[in-house]
């Protein structure tokens, strides 16, 4: 469910966080943010709304409220200054952070 909201935010789903593997993201939802590897790519995509779907991090793309949304900011620049190479691993801090203050 690629465009799913609740209470009119993007709705995550995290598998690390669960402890599982995402074996449906890379081959069935090919406009994930996720899967875009290059800056003009993710920056292209865009909810129905018009709004932005993604955001880069200067090494990945990934959900526009995960690397914009104020409580995630450090997390994300933290990674991204160290050079996290698979984004994933700090995206379960950041959603922790949104849940934490009820922002999902």
């Amino acid at each position: 469910l690629p465009e799913a909201s609740f209470t009119g935010k993007s709705l995550y789903y995290s598998y690390e966080t669960c402890g599982g593997e995402d074996h449906f993201t890379k081959e069935y939802n090919l406009e994930a943010c996720q899967n875009q590897e290059t800056r003009d790519t993710c920056l292209s995509l865009k909810m129905a709304s018009g709004a932005d779907k993604c955001a880069w991090t200067g090494i990945a793309c990934l959900g526009w409220e995960i690397v914009e949304h104020p409580l995630c900011k450090k997390v994300v620049e933290k990674a991204a200054k160290s050079g996290v190479a698979q984004p994933r691993r700090f995206v379960a801090a950041a959603l922790s952070v949104l849940l934490a203050y009820a922002i999902v």
